[in-house]
């Protein structure tokens, strides 16, 4: 897992590279303006959060935000359209330019009334490589297990595999949720069913499932005992400046790290005191 001192990090394969933080502009006073925010469906209530708050004081900032898929939004970057995005995924060979802001856990969840409470990361790869076709062959009642993922081009999907299955991919037998709301959906509907989520999405109409005996919640994701951890990132085509920048800024900052603390968890160490 990352563990960033630096602001601005250049991904590809497992290097990374780092310049200084990001710092509010030097002019930081702007009449009425605008920012394009992008948001993968993970990462909507950060979006939100972050977004309802700032706007609380700096009543001339005024956000404009579009959701959907990891891919979905590099196809509109690549149109030139102007903004940022909110992802928990940066893939491998990626030449975007990300600023990590926090850090999420996917959390595997079923139905309430399903009574296993936990499973091995062994045994919840079996599930999604297809090999397991009843909950009890797992610990669970003589039921079939559905299994639910999300689509191809997901954030989430792409960290799940990543994490959990390496270079192998989830059966074809899977259900598909096309977005964060429809998975949860899915999986509260049906009794049998896992699925997976980012935590922030976690509420009573599913059971999170602990993975290698511990539950993802941001105390667990923050002291790297949930296995499965991704971390937060703005990313864009070009460094942030002016109003971007001082955006940025206030969501590394102490303000901004509050506030991703309430869903997700913080980055692990204060980026503005960093070497």
């Amino acid at each position: 897992m990352l563990r960033p001192k630096h602001t601005l990090v250049m991904v590809t394969f497992a290097l990374v590279s780092c310049s200084s933080p990001v710092a509010p502009a030097s002019t930081p006073t702007h009449g009425a303006v605008t920012l394009h925010l992008y948001a993968t469906t993970a990462t909507i209530p950060l979006l939100n959060d972050l977004t309802s708050q700032y706007a609380e004081t700096h009543p001339n900032v005024s956000f404009e935000t579009t959701t959907g898929s990891f891919q979905t939004v590099l196809n509109e970057f690549s149109k030139g359209k102007e903004g940022y995005l909110f992802s928990s995924h940066l893939p491998d060979d990626s030449s975007l330019l990300a600023w990590p802001i926090g850090q999420d856990g996917i959390a595997l969840i079923t139905h309430p009334k399903n009574p296993i409470d936990g499973l091995t990361s062994e045994q919840l790869r079996s599930v999604y490589l297809g090999h397991v076709a009843r909950w009890s062959e797992i610990g669970g009642n003589d039921t079939p297990v559905t299994i639910i993922s999300r689509e191809d081009g997901s954030s989430t999907r792409a960290e799940f595999e990543k994490l959990l299955l390496g270079e192998r991919l989830t059966t074809q037998s899977a259900q598909i949720a096309p977005s964060s709301a429809a998975m949860m959906s899915s999986v509260s509907a049906l009794t049998g069913s896992i699925g997976y989520v980012s935590m922030s999405y976690v509420n009573s109409s599913v059971k999170a499932i602990a993975v290698d005996g511990i539950l993802p919640t941001p105390a667990t994701v923050y002291d790297n005992t949930y296995p499965l951890r991704s971390n937060l990132y703005i990313v864009g085509m070009t460094e942030p400046q002016n109003v971007y920048r001082d955006f940025v800024g206030w969501i590394q900052g102490p303000d901004g790290q509050r506030i991703v603390g309430l869903r997700y968890a913080p980055l692990p160490t204060p980026l503005h005191s960093g070497t």
